[in-house]
This record gives C-alpha cells, structure tokens and sequence, in this order.
C-alpha cells in the first residue's frame, strides 16, 4: 500500500468513527464516547511518583526550554503512520506543549531516538550519543527532562534478562537535573508485549507506566477493527499512534492534576539489576584513551547500514570489514567486565560469519541469513562481575565476505 492510499484509508476511517448523525442530532466523536475516555483510565497502568513532573510542567509553563525525549523500537520511530507527524511521539510533544508549554508549545522540544528491530540494550548504547548528545543547546541543562521508553514489544529474549533496561532507567532517574521518567508499553496485534516483566521495574522506581494493551486492546474486533489501529501485525495506524498519544496525554493530565508527592527515592534494590550502569559506547569515530582500537580489517565505513526518520545514520561511523579488506580483526583492548556488540543483520550472500573472540577464546559465531533485514541485534559476549585486563576480537572467517559491526557496549 502506498503512502497516500494508507493516508487516506486513515482518513475516511477517521470520517466513519469521528462524524456522523443520528436522527438529526449530531453524534459523539469516538474521543468522547464513554468506551473511549474508559480505555484511557485503563491504560494507565501506574499513575507514578509526579514529583519530577510537575517541576518539568511549571518550568515549561514558565516558558523554560525542555526537552521531551523519546527512546524504543520501530513504533517510537514512527512506523505504520502516514507520515512522521503522525506517529505517537511527534503527536506527544505538540500535545505536551499545547498543554504545558509556553508560546503554544515552541518552548518544548523532542528527540527522538526510535529505531526499528532493535532491544533495550541497543537503545541504552545508543542513549547518549543518541539522546543527550542531541538536546538542543537551547535547553540549558543540556539533558533531556521527560524521558519516555517503548521497548517491550523488542524486548523478547534479549540477553542481559532486562537488566540494560533497568540500568538505563535507573541511570536516567540519577541524572542531575532529575528527568521524569515513563515506561510505555505498546502491544503487537496478536496481544504480545513485555509489560508483565517490565512494570515490576517500574513499580519498584514509582515510575509512571502507560499500557496500550489494559487501554485498547479489548475494544479492538468491537468499537475499533483490526484495521484501524493496526497497519501491520506489529505497528499501529496513523489512529493507532494517535491513540498511543491520548494514552500518555491522559496518565500526563491526571499527574499534573493531582497533589504533589514527596521527592522520588530511586535508591532501591534492583528488580533484574543494574550492572550496566556506566556502559561506554565504542562507535567507528569515537576517541577514546580508556581502550586501545586497533580497526585491523575492519577499516571501511558501511554507508549502507540503517538509516531512519527521527535519527538519520544510526550511530555514525561503524566498522565495516569490506571484501577488500585485510584478514585482520578489530581489536579491542581494555580494563571491563561487560561486553555487547551490536552487528548488522542482514539476508545478503555478500556478508559472511564474523567470530567474537574475549581473551583469544571464541565466544560467539554470527551471521546473518533469513528474517534479517539490516537491523542491529545485540549480543553479550562478557558478563563478568569484576573488571579486568580483557582483549576483545572480532574476525570474518572468510575470504573475500563483508560485515558490519554497529557499536561496542562496555562496562
């Protein structure tokens, strides 16, 4: 289906459920029918601590700059919407700023670091280069303010067991200038999502916890088809997204509403854990005098690898082994005890097995093959509890193959 037929299958979807009348009398839009505010009371799965966002409201009400930032998989990027401005988190920063803001919202910013087929721990190593590398100077604390996660349809058996997610949340809480933090949790057609594992992290923080799937998921086949929330098996409509909005918007309003709670205490045990606190993001650019990169044959830059709306070339420069080549490997030297590589997997003749070898040992083969699509997956191929002198190498098994590594995660 095209752009423009799915814009404006939208369209008349939203003419039959938004208009209409009855006997003369001008009918309820679907947004004010009783059904409709009852599932937005519904997927607010935990109202949270609003201590955090409440300050960030009056700060933007004050007319401070802030900053929204948005972080997950291909739904946060914006798929199955029409158009970018569609998607949930384009909608949710101009209904912030309408609501809060100052200016009719010019004051509030996003950035939004969605990329599609990617887990929680791809997303907490892109965090900072991704998020905090990208809050406009203009926000004067140069960190994002309200902090929204969207990994738990992406989070099915990823290999730290949730504890990248809770790392990455309890490290953003711990940011000086105290960001609010949500968790939301979208849901795939077939009812699938993470959030049964995910809101115990949640719970345990006081975290606001937004759930599509306690809000609408039981009214789709009744009030609202399969087609117009779900553009795919995996990703809402244009009125999905828009749903998604209405969602946060209503868990947002009834905090900002409400009486204010004692100041957050997010020193507490960790649900999954937190060892992955700290992570350092090695890309292809990066400079760093903590370890010692040696590219070997993994000299080139893949100028092909993904791209998306909201973050352009995902990570920068990567290491790219071309079938040009050397038969050397990309070496990484260094004190850590924590190691993921996220690599490129694709469905392509042309890219071979890549070895992953920690102090001269193999720990993993890869390759890419069938459902790959040039996604970066992440492995963890160091889960130590005390650092220590390591070396970490990466090579193609054969001649004349090419392959990608994205980034390298270590602790």
């Amino acid at each position: 289906m095209t752009k423009f037929r799915r814009l404006a299958a939208v369209l008349a979807a939203l003419v039959l459920l938004c208009a209409g009348t009855a006997g003369g009398e001008e009918t309820k839009s679907m947004f004010e029918q009783e059904w409709y505010l009852q599932a937005l009371k519904d997927s607010v799965m935990s109202a949270g601590n609003n201590a955090r966002l409440k300050k960030v409201i009056e700060r933007a009400a004050n007319g401070e700059e802030i900053t929204l930032a948005t972080i997950g998989g291909s739904i946060t990027e914006g798929a199955g919407a029409a158009s970018y401005r569609e998607c949930w988190a384009a909608r949710f920063r101009v209904r912030f700023g309408t609501a809060f803001g100052a200016d009719k919202g010019a004051n509030v910013n996003l950035v939004n670091a969605g990329v599609g087929g990617t887990p929680s721990p791809f997303g907490w190593m892109r965090y900072g280069r991704e998020i905090a590398g990208r809050v406009p100077e203009t926000d004067s604390d140069g960190l994002p303010d309200v902090v929204v996660i969207e990994f738990s349809v992406n989070d099915w058996q990823e290999e730290t067991g949730h504890r990248c997610y809770e790392s990455m949340v309890k490290e953003i809480l711990d940011a000086p200038n105290e960001p609010a933090v949500i968790l939301l949790f979208a849901v795939f057609r077939n009812g699938f999502n993470l959030q049964e594992d995910l809101r115990k992290i949640g719970d345990r923080y006081g975290l606001m916890m937004v759930s599509i799937k306690d809000g609408f998921y039981a009214h789709v086949g009744k009030e609202l088809t399969e087609k117009d929330f779900f553009f795919d098996e995996y990703h809402p409509t244009s009125l999905g997204h828009r749903i998604m909005t209405d969602c946060l918007m209503r868990a947002v309003t009834d905090a900002a509403e409400a009486e204010t709670d004692e100041p957050q205490d997010t020193d507490v045990k960790p649900v999954y854990g937190t060892d992955f606190m700290g992570l350092k993001t090695i890309f292809g650019d990066t400079e760093t005098g903590e370890y010692t990169v040696e590219r070997g044959g993994f000299r080139s830059v893949d100028a092909a690898s993904y791209h998306n709306g909201p973050v352009g070339w995902v990570c920068g420069k990567n290491f790219f082994h071309d079938a040009k080549d050397p038969a050397e490997p990309l070496k990484v030297t260094g004190v850590f005890r924590k190691c993921l590589i996220a690599w490129k997997a694709v469905n392509d003749a042309a890219f071979g097995t890549a070895e992953i070898l920690i102090d001269g040992k193999v720990k993993r083969t890869v390759r890419g093959g069938d459902g790959k699509w040039g996604q970066s997956e992440v492995i963890l191929v160091l889960d130590e509890q005390e650092a220590a002198e390591h070396t970490l190498e990466i090579r193609v098994k054969e001649e004349g193959k090419k392959f990608t590594i994205t980034a390298i995660g270590l602790q």
